[in-house]
Order: structure tokens, then sequence, then C-alpha cells
């Protein structure tokens, strides 16, 4: 029974990383897989240089400052090129993510298969292997110190680090940006078994530390800001045999600094300093030259949006989305998609209540040092992350897989602690917890997908690409069937495609279905008056200004088609 509903609940979140992976939008829409950002690197390794194996933009080298934003814009943003957030560095396009996933994923899987490796496969990959390592870890645990838990305590323990740890929300759109940050957990959750089978043979401790080393080392050549998780490796020192270990001194050592060097080398090489990752040569929507990254002045605000930002609520599926945010720090950067995830995800709070039951394994010092370790892992990320210009919902899967596995250690903890009514009252506490933090990041996903997709739509509309525009909004609206807003969104760029006939029918049913809505009877209007039912038309703008009496466009548009119908304004 205990592996039948493990199994069933690995196949639910697998499931769910596939779908939210195809359907979000990677590549940056770009439908030749070859053309993605890390196999362009990865082209450009197998060629024998560092730099991506990708053209520059005609008339990129010629603009006086291309690393302006406004001054590049045409060039980092227009199709067919798109090399937003590429490092451009003495004519050439570099990235400057972590080379790791290219030489450890995606040139292996070519030169395997012979084809190009999709974003969004990666990172549902690297999600899935870091799940099952992390469950790996939590067996292990429950072997030595929960045996007698109950049978269903694994699945519970999949659902809460494979869906509470956010990584839906990554799934979502699964591109250059995430596919570093999902190796670097891999790399790290590696790090973390490995370190509990050193604690628990101090005899071979040596060639456990060094896996988890090079692991680290990895993560780090991979996602340079999770260096500071690497002070875990420290942690088994506390014990008396390890810290006589010269092996295992080496073993630490060696992998991580092999790993540190070959990284700075890299750097060297391309851009001529051992420090610099290319960041300042960036073509992104900010001069990152000139841009403050860190300050201790974000650390407040972004650490109550990380944790505690409230999401819009609505009754249309998929019922969460982003809402508008409160003013930020002055030279703040973006934020995206943000939710708080100790509001929106609560069973988490069950890994910040493991810090009150580790007491009761005092005695078990290994249970205590690896607890202590993902510990570190979450606080030291979260208050990197929080200290940066910039929020993405991204970022919060560099903290949140380490919180979630403590999370389940909770739950597991606290069963085991608690007998009779206290238990009962705990599980009327944790199981609807549970319910929510599973189901909520999968609905924010979704609206991850639906934004991406419209704007895309959008995007393309302005290049004048229709077809991609309506394949777009049909993905739009088969996500968001019941959604007036979307609904309304997809009728507009349905009328800018030329397919009024279409546009008309969606603003009609917006219309039917919510009758209090001034933006579709004001849509409405205007499809009716481009096809010449202008009594019709005059209808639906008069319904539409009493909706929304103090809209200039509505009015606008009303006394224009009575001037057409030869009418005055009532």
């Amino acid at each position: 029974m205990e592996s039948r509903l493990a199994s069933a609940a690995l196949i639910v979140v697998f499931a769910t990383y596939l779908f939210l992976g195809a359907v979000g939008l990677t590549g940056r829409g770009m439908t030749d897989t070859a053309d993605h950002a890390y196999n362009r690197l990865s082209r450009g390794l197998l060629s024998g240089h560092l730099y991506a194996d990708k053209p520059v933009p005609p008339g990129l080298e010629r603009l006086p400052d291309p690393y302006d934003p406004r001054a590049n814009e045409v060039y980092r943003m227009g199709a067919p090129d798109l090399v937003h957030d590429f490092s451009y560095y003495k004519g050439r396009l570099y990235l400057y993510f972590g080379v790791a996933p290219a030489l450890l994923v995606f040139i292996p899987w070519h030169m395997l298969t012979g084809m190009w490796l999709a974003h969004w496969v990666a990172v549902a990959g690297l999600c899935a292997a870091g799940l099952l390592v992390n469950l790996s870890l939590f067996l292990s645990i429950r072997a030595a110190l929960f045996a007698d838990s109950p049978p269903w305590m694994p699945a519970v323990a999949v659902l809460i680090m494979g869906l509470g740890s956010y990584a839906p929300i990554l799934l979502a759109r699964a591109d250059m940006w995430e596919v570093p940050i999902a190796f670097s957990y891999l790399g790290t959750s590696v790090a973390l078994r490995c370190l509990w089978e050193a604690l628990g043979r101090p005899g071979a401790a040596g060639r456990w530390l060094a896996l988890a080393s090079l692991a680290m080392g990895a993560a780090f050549a991979a996602r340079p800001t999770v260096l500071p998780n690497a002070a875990i490796l420290l942690i088994p020192f506390l014990c008396a045999d390890i810290r006589r270990s010269g092996r295992a001194w080496a073993g630490v050592v060696i992998p991580l600094g092999a790993c540190g060097a070959a990284v700075a080398l890299y750097n060297a090489l391309r851009f001529g300093s051992p420090l610099d990752f290319g960041q300042r040569y960036q073509l992104a929507a900010e001069y990152v030259s000139r841009v403050r990254l860190f300050s201790p002045g974000f650390l407040r605000p972004n650490l109550k949006l990380y944790l505690f930002q409230a999401v819009a609520w609505r009754k249309y599926f998929p019922f969460a989305s982003e809402p508008p945010l409160a003013a930020l720090p002055a030279h703040h950067g973006e934020v995206e998609h943000i939710s708080g995830a100790l509001l929106n995800a609560p069973v988490l709070w069950a890994g910040i209540a493991l810090a009150f039951l580790v007491g009761t394994f005092r005695r078990d010092r290994r249970f205590v040092m690896i607890a202590a370790c993902a510990a570190w892992i979450a606080a030291s990320s979260l208050v990197l992350m929080s200290l940066f210009f910039g929020i993405c919902s991204r970022y919060q899967f560099e903290f949140l897989p380490a919180l979630s596995l403590l999370a389940a250690l909770g739950v597991m903890a606290a069963e085991g602690a608690l007998n009779g009514t206290a238990r009962a009252a705990l599980r009327c506490l944790w199981i609807p917890a549970l319910a929510l933090s599973a189901t909520f990041p999968v609905l924010y996903g979704i609206d991850r997908c639906i934004v991406d997709h419209n704007a895309a739509a959008l995007l393309d509309l302005s290049r004048g690409n229709l077809r991609d525009a309506n394949n777009e909004v049909d993905l739009v609206r088969s996500l968001a069937p019941g959604d007036p807003f979307y609904r309304i969104e997809s009728g507009v760029i349905l009328v800018a495609a030329g397919r009024t006939a279409e546009a008309g029918d969606v603003f009609t049913g917006v219309v039917r279905d919510f009758p209090g809505d001034a933006l579709a009877r004001f849509n409405l209007a205007h499809v009716l008056e481009n096809e010449g039912h202008i009594p019709e038309a005059i209808v639906q703008y008069r319904e539409a200004l009493r909706l929304a009496p103090d809209s200039a466009a509505i009015r606008a548009g009303l006394d224009a088609v009575l001037a057409r119908a030869g009418k005055g304004t009532p």
C-alpha cells in the first residue's frame, strides 16, 4: 500500500510538471529547439569556442552604446534574433548563466540522441530528479527515526516536496532563466543526500563528502548564487571522527575548489577576469552595469513579497492571479508573478515548526545536523535573493525546495511526537494546509501560462504575425475558457487578426454570461459598428457607458457612432 500511494503521488506530480512545462512559454517562443539559448551555447562549445553559436543582430554592434535598453530594444527583442538577456562582449554573444547545464545535460543529450533538448524538458527532468533525490533522503530519515510512521507519509512528502516547493510555478515558464535554477536544485539535493550518508558513516565520510562537494561545485557552476549554500559542507565536521579525518577535509576542499577554479578560468577566458560572470554586459530591459543589484534596502520589502504577498482570487478558473502591488523602494526592479509562499502554501510552516520539534531528537545528532543543513540552504538563499533589486517567482525556487523538505520532515516529526486528540487536532491543521499548498502552485502556474501566452499573442500581433497570434489566442482560451478578462483579450486579438465574426461571437458570449461587464459591451459595440449594425452598436455603447460612466473611451465611441448615425449626444 505504501509504495502504491507514493507511486500514485509521484505520477500526479510528474504529470503536473509535464503539463505545465508543455503548455508554458519556453524557448522564448522559438519553434526550433536548436535555437534555444542553452543549445546555442552547447553548439558553440562543441565548435570549440565559449560564446554562443548565435549571430549578433545586424545593427547592434553599430550602436554608440549597445547596452542602452532603449537603443538596443529593436535588436534585443526583435524576431528572429531575440537576444534579450544574452551578454554582448567584443562582438560575441554569451550566456551569463552557468555553463554546467550545457556541459552535463544539453551536450550529453545531443551526443546520445542526435537531437537538441528543449528548455522545458530539461527543467522538468531536473525538477523530477531533484524530487526523487529528496524523497530518497526523506525515506532514509524515516527508516532511521520514524519507522512506525503511517504508510501514507511518503505520499504526503511527495506532494509537499513536489508541489508545495513551487516547482509547478517554475515549470510554467521553463526557459533559459529556469534551467540553471533547476540544475542547482538537483545539485544541492544531491549534496544533502550525500551529507546524510557521511554523517551516518564516519569511516567513509571522505568519499561521501567528496561527492557532496562535487555536487555543490556543479550547482555553483550553474548558479553562482548558491555559493553560500556550500557552508553546509562544514557541518559534518562538528563530529569529532570526521573532523580528525584528513580524507574528509580533502573530500570537501578539492572537488569544490576544482569547480570554482574551472568557473574562474571560464570567466577569465570569456571576459578577462575570473570574477566577471558577464552580467554587466547583459542586454536587458535595465542598464545592468548602472543598477545597484544588491542592497539592504530591498531586504524587508522583498521578504514580505516572497513570504506573505497575497494574490488576487477570482471566481473563474484558474482562480488565482497576480494583483497590483504596493509601492516599492526607489531603484527596485521588476516584480514578476510573485506570491507569498507561507501565505499560499501554508504547509511550509511545518518546516519552521520543525525547529521546535528538533529538540525531541537531540540525541540523534545526525538528524539535527541534516535539518540544520536544509535550514541553512533555505535561509541563506532567501536572504541573498531578498537583497537583489528584482524579484521573480523563479527565485523562490532557490529556497522553497529546502523548506519543503523541512516541512515534510516536520509533519512526520509532529505525527510521531503526538497521539490521540492532539494528533487528530494536528491533522485538522496540516491536511487542509497540504491541500491548499499542493493546489495553489498548480493554479498559479496555469495563470502564468495564460499571462505569458496572452503577452506573446500581443507581441506577435504587433509584428504582423497573425498565424502565431491566433495560435496563442486559441491556447489562452483553452486554458481560461470561463474568465471574462481573457475572453475579452482573445476577442480583441481576433479583431486585430481580421477574425471579426469570431470576435463578435466571443464578445456576445461574454455579454450574455457577464451582462455587467462594461468592457465586453464596449468591444461588442465596436464590432457591431464596424459591421454596419449601427442601432445595435448604439445600444451596446449606451449600456457600456451606463456601467462605466467615467470611461472617456466609451463616451468617445458613443459620440462617434451617434455622429455617424446623424444623431446628437444624448
